[in-house]
């Protein structure tokens, strides 16, 4: 039983990898199993981080169960858009 996690851009660095896997459950407990497993800068990146669970967007505060198969993307912060200069 595992769910599928995919991490990206300084996630993908801090963790050392693109994908990795974690146990089924609260998305809470995901969340922490994933911050011991890769550590400090791992956790701290993973602050900021934006979370889908199975393609949509969750609040981590929310208690969101995380069934096995599921797919979890974390995605850091990004800029970019706005106007264009004119």
């Amino acid at each position: 039983m595992s769910v599928r996690v995919r991490c990206f851009a300084a996630l993908r660095e801090a963790a050392g990898t693109a994908e990795t896997t974690a146990q089924p459950g609260p998305l809470a407990d995901v969340l922490d199993e994933l911050r011991e497993r890769h550590g400090p800068v791992f956790a701290e990146r993973l602050e900021a981080a934006s979370v889908l669970v199975d393609g949509d967007a969750v609040d981590r505060d929310d208690r969101v169960w995380v069934a096995e198969g599921a797919e979890v993307a974390l995605l850091p912060p990004f800029s970019g858009g706005g106007d264009a200069p004119r």
